[in-house]
């Protein structure tokens, strides 16, 4: 299994997902043609791709989905509530997902999880195949047993940490927007995050890659630094912690080494 971020931040969000020659774009929130190169970079034609698994409806998300899948005929599995969205109607390649259920995708089985987001229907994706095992969850307030249940036994891990509390509460976001990112259907904190990897205590993922990290309220080194802390704490400081970037792709994970690499810039 190899897993790459393009992309990750209220600016826009992309992974891709491939193993035994089964692509999956998950997210598609940068513009098409930006997504396009990053594929093209990877070694994967957008015309390959086997589908499009979109979180919810928000535009850091799913920006270029309907094109992508109207363009290159690939299926965009969603929630119901996703797709029901006005610039996601009648797609005509739309597959509707529930939580809990199993999917299969070519050689990959694709999981949905519900987590709680302030749209309809929001989800996680848990996504297993011979070659490994990985779950994405970002844009999610808290962390409920049924969604820490599903970061059990995994390779990979890819976890929002938006936010550090005080560089939130001390910033220049209006009240209203701190009231909604630190709420219940908000992001996750830096803290927050480290704890739903906690409660897995040996069955923890291998590796995380800490996602979605705000550039006004949260830094790398805040991110890093809090959630290495807490799962030092816990006796977990074995697992690996990288930080995705914004707007380039700079992460790569392969299942054949068991390690991250960094990647050179596309373009």
């Amino acid at each position: 299994m190899n897993i790459w971020s393009f992309a990750s931040g209220s600016d826009g969000n992309c992974y891709l997902v491939e193993s035994e020659g089964t692509a999956l774009l998950v997210e598609s929130g940068r513009p098409y043609v930006q997504i396009r190169d990053f594929l093209e970079a990877a070694g994967i034609e957008p015309d390959c791709l086997s589908g499009i698994l979109l979180t919810h409806a928000h535009g850091d998300h799913c920006r270029s989905a309907r094109y992508l899948s109207e363009t290159h005929r690939v299926p965009i599995y969603a929630s119901r509530g996703t797709l029901g969205a006005l610039w996601l109607q009648d797609v005509s390649l739309a597959r509707p997902i529930e939580s809990g259920k199993t999917y299969p995708v070519g050689q990959m089985d694709v999981k949905p999880f519900a987590v709680p987001h302030d749209c309809r229907e929001p989800l996680g994706f848990r996504l297993e195949a011979g070659s490994g095992r990985a779950a994405i969850a970002t844009d999610l307030g808290w962390v409920p047993h049924s969604v820490a249940r599903q970061f059990r036994d995994l390779d990979l891990l890819i976890l929002e940490a938006n936010y550090d509390p005080h560089l939130l509460h001390t910033g220049t976001y209006p009240y209203f927007l701190k009231q909604r990112v630190a709420g219940t259907y908000g992001h996750l904190s830096n803290a927050a995050a480290a704890e739903a990897i906690a409660v897995c205590g040996e069955r923890g993922p291998r590796a995380v890659w800490l996602a979605h990290l705000s550039e006004q309220n949260n830094s790398q080194k805040h991110a890093l630094q809090t959630v290495s802390r807490i799962l030092r704490r816990h006796g977990l400081s074995h697992v690996a912690l990288k930080t995705t970037h914004h707007r380039r792709s700079n992460l790569r994970w392969t299942s054949n080494v068991a390690r991250e690499r960094q990647l050179p810039l596309f373009g």
